[in-house]
């Protein structure tokens, strides 16, 4: 009679068994905990829009006329400086939007940041109004878009101000085809997720961060959408994992291109 406590070892058989079922559950799990991770930090990113929003807005509810109160960089005549009024209010009751600002997402490339693009939705493009002070600089300031503000002064103003390091942003040449350019990157980094870091292909993908009335009807709170070239404030980028950038929910992504 054979002792009852002897012992059997694993065949070949059964450890490749395991190994191929691990395998198999590898495939499947590996990947959606990297995607949740993604989404997570995609919806960071989504409440920085949230946070310009509301910094926005409160400035809105304390006084009406706060559009109104910013310093330019550059000197502007009272005439121009209407236009550039005007050009907000038009610009917040358009399907596509004010524009505060442009990114640039490269496959090789950090993001650049930009105060306007030929390429980008720049019908009515307000950067000129973050200046150094009053209402849109004071909620870049609060919504944590570190350096944004600096960028866009420094690209404004005359000269090559902005085509070197400074103490909250990177520039770097870039060349291609059509000439020597400089990709300007905030220090700390503006966003968190790949979706808005790292371009799909090998040339620049352009979003602009848009402002629209929440009503055009009722115009006393704005909403804040990333905006693709030639888009509207119902066709705000749309992530692989589902996540809409737009302070309207999914209703800014309802009508995607």
């Amino acid at each position: 009679m054979k002792p009852m406590n002897s012992k059997r070892g694993i065949t070949l058989m059964e450890l490749m068994v395991v190994i191929a079922i691990m395998g198999i559950l590898s495939t499947v799990a590996v990947p959606k905990l990297f995607g949740a991770g993604e989404k997570a930090r995609e919806k960071i990113d989504l409440m920085k829009l949230y946070d310009l929003r509301n910094a926005i807005n409160l400035a809105l509810i304390e006084d009406l006329d706060a559009m109104t109160k910013y310093s330019t960089i550059k000197n502007l005549s009272a005439d121009d400086k209407s236009k550039l009024n005007t050009t907000l209010q038009n610009g917040l009751s358009y399907d596509g939007g004010a524009t505060l600002f442009v990114i640039e997402l490269h496959r090789d490339y950090a993001i650049n940041v930009q105060n306007s693009h030929n390429n980008a939705n720049n019908k009515y493009n307000v950067s000129a109004m973050i200046g150094y002070d009053g209402t849109f600089y004071e909620a870049l300031k609060m919504a944590n878009f570190d350096a944004v503000a600096d960028i866009i002064a420094d690209r404004i103003r005359d000269g090559n101000n902005y085509k070197s390091d400074k103490e909250t942003y990177t520039s770097t040449e870039w060349k291609n085809q059509r000439g020597t350019w400089y990709r300007t990157t905030p220090r700390r980094p503006l966003f968190q997720s790949r979706a808005l870091n790292v371009g799909k292909v090998d040339t620049n993908t352009r979003y602009t961060v848009s402002l629209h009335w929440t009503d055009p009807g009722n115009p006393y709170s704005v909403e804040v959408f990333l905006n693709p070239n030639g888009g509207t404030y119902k066709t705000a980028y749309l992530s692989d994992n589902g996540t809409c950038f737009s302070t309207l929910g999914r209703k800014g992504c309802e009508k995607k291109k």
